[in-house]
């Protein structure tokens, strides 16, 4: 199982530098407010029956499709992944492994890997399952007294013979600009935690609030988030127990 790591972890600056400890609080609390209401599917009550049947305990991650042009984009969203799929109980294959060999089989762009048959990628690694990942949007839009970073991704999640087994899309976004002052302070303020945005964007924490609320998030809720618990988390076997007495799903943590 992988370990829960410290809030640190997550939103570490350079000590002493509070202006941006200030900043990272904010944004805790402001992009689970965007990415709480981003979801673009909509629930059906038996949208996890082919999940629950298959039961996958390895899942492989391929290289995510980029539709922007900023590079970092493929690598900042595949490295963050494994995390999480850990935390929900499942066997993850070692992304920068996968990325080799895949690159062995003549796989070289992540457009020739999701256009190729998820029947011929599961066998190369016996994978139980294969996640897809594209990503729509990773931009930050600067406006001299507002900057306002942006992810969307889109995550499809099929089994060894293709399929489908899960599907969600969600997006979020940070804006420094919280400051209510008003008046030619605020401006400056303003102008000024905008260009600290622009120049270090925060990506990362975006990523990983986004990959929490699509694959964390208990599964069996109104929404399309969450996938159910894999064999590795102590809970998957009272998860499946609940899925057959309830007939739908279990309501996994």
């Amino acid at each position: 199982m992988a370990r829960k790591p410290a809030d640190a972890r997550y939103s570490h600056r350079k000590p002493g530098d509070a202006a941006m400890n200030k900043l990272n609080l904010a944004l805790l609390v402001l992009i689970s407010l965007v990415a709480s209401g981003c979801a673009t599917t909509t629930s059906d009550p038996n949208r996890l029956n082919a999940f629950h049947d298959a039961q996958p305990t390895s899942i492989l991650v391929v290289p995510p499709m980029n539709e922007v042009t900023d590079v970092q984009a493929t690598t900042s969203v595949l490295a963050t992944l494994p995390y999480f799929l850990g935390e929900k109980g499942f066997y993850v294959f070692p992304v920068n492994t996968v990325k080799t060999l895949l690159e062995y089989e003549g796989y070289y762009e992540p457009a020739e890997v999701h256009a190729a048959p998820p029947e011929q990628l599961a066998n190369l690694f016996k994978a139980d399952a294969i996640l897809y990942v594209t990503i729509h949007e990773w931009t930050a839009k600067y406006m001299v007294f507002a900057t306002t970073t942006q992810v969307d991704f889109g995550y499809k999640l099929v089994s060894a013979d293709g399929a489908l087994l899960w599907e969600e899309r969600l997006q979020a976004e940070y804006s420094p600009n919280n400051n209510s002052s008003g008046g030619l302070i605020g401006l400056i303020v303003n102008a000024v935690e905008a260009a600290v945005e622009r120049a270090d964007p925060t990506y990362i924490p975006l990523t990983k609030t986004v990959h929490a609320r699509a694959l964390v998030t208990p599964a069996g809720n109104s929404s399309n988030q969450g996938i159910p618990l894999g064999p590795y988390h102590p809970g998957y076997d009272g998860y499946y127990q609940r899925v057959v007495e309830n007939g739908t799903d279990g309501k996994s943590e």
